[in-house]
């Protein structure tokens, strides 16, 4: 049980900067959909599912990094491991849309998958798909910048950089704490 226990929080650590990542994004981008429509008095006919997309798109991400080893990027400069992150994760990110919708209409609909399939592709040639994937393509390049950021300069480095330099204490600070 311990083993079991151990690796799932270190499965749960591993996943939870990204989902909160992706999480966030995917609420903004809903949140801008949602006002896009409503000023023009339309219902979007599916509702905001960036909770489940948060999760898909963080599961995507830990797929392709234990399948796609980073070696090779490490003697480069940064963007070649950003670019090549973003594409992965983007390519990966569209085909379980597609799979995931492929599977909803068949589902809900009882049509084939090749019916299915066919109406899934028709949808992502609309305006409004391409303007979401535009968003999340530049929402996983600015995670991709970050991650490889952080994996470059360290994590306490990064966060010394974004927070400021926290001050040290005295031994006479942590005296008068302690009586």
């Amino acid at each position: 049980m311990s083993n079991a226990w151990k690796w799932l929080r270190k499965e749960f650590w591993e996943i939870l900067p990204v989902w909160v990542f992706f999480f966030v994004s995917f609420g903004l981008v809903a949140i801008n959909r949602m006002a896009v429509f409503s000023e023009y008095h339309i219902k979007p006919t599916e509702p905001p599912e960036f909770l489940v997309g948060s999760l898909i798109m963080a599961k995507v991400v830990l797929l392709i990094d234990a399948f796609f080893k980073k070696e090779k990027w490490q003697a480069r400069p940064l963007i070649y491991g950003t670019l090549w992150n973003t594409a992965l994760y983007f390519v990966a990110a569209l085909a379980f849309h597609h799979i995931e919708q492929v599977i909803a209409l068949v589902r809900r609909e009882h049509v084939a998958v090749t019916v299915a399939n066919h109406e899934v592709l028709l949808a992502m040639g609309k305006p409004t798909f391409a303007a979401i994937m535009a968003s999340v393509l530049a929402l996983t390049f600015v995670f991709c910048t970050l991650r490889e950021l952080v994996h470059a300069i360290g994590l306490e480095r990064f966060r010394e950089m974004l927070f400021g330099r926290r001050p040290r204490r005295t031994e006479a600070e942590d005296l008068r704490r302690t009586a």
